[in-house]
């Protein structure tokens, strides 16, 4: 089976990219956050999304074809200032980047030279981190997919 990794991100960003909550874009980016870029304001705390891990692994395969299962994780971070905020802006942000994944879920990802056949949530797990001066309520969020070689 051919290498998905990189059309799974490129697909990603491309449906994702502007992520947009509640009039404020939120930057989306590919396993580190690019230091160039400034960090926007939502409901009081910097957010962002980087798009951290992937996995896959052969499902069912034979002469004539080739399927596995491929798993993208998105970290979304929203960071205040130490004993502030929570985790709505998480929460909402991760409600948005769903909502545009699921809402085209048959046609959404796109894969040259593959067909997704099923795209589902994974897991969704919540951290709050307490630094010297900040507070980050982070949301690891991943999705599945069964992509099928053509």
């Amino acid at each position: 089976m051919k290498e998905t990794s990189h059309l799974l991100r490129a697909s990603y960003l491309s449906i994702l990219r502007p992520l947009i909550v509640e009039g404020v874009t939120i930057p989306i980016f590919d396993n580190r956050v690019n230091p160039e870029v400034t960090i926007p304001k939502y409901r009081g705390g910097d957010c962002y999304v980087v798009i951290t891990n992937q996995t896959s692994v052969d499902t069912t395969n034979n002469r004539c074809s080739f399927r596995k299962t491929s798993s993208i994780t998105l970290e979304i971070n929203t960071k205040y200032p130490l004993n502030y905020g929570g985790g709505l802006a998480r929460d909402l942000i991760s409600n948005t980047i769903q909502q545009q994944i699921r809402l085209l879920q048959s046609n959404s990802v796109s894969l040259i030279g593959f067909q997704v056949l099923s795209t589902r949530v994974e897991f969704d797990n919540d951290f709050t981190e307490n630094g010297l001066t900040e507070s980050n309520y982070r949301k690891v969020l991943a999705f599945s997919h069964s992509i099928y070689e053509l």
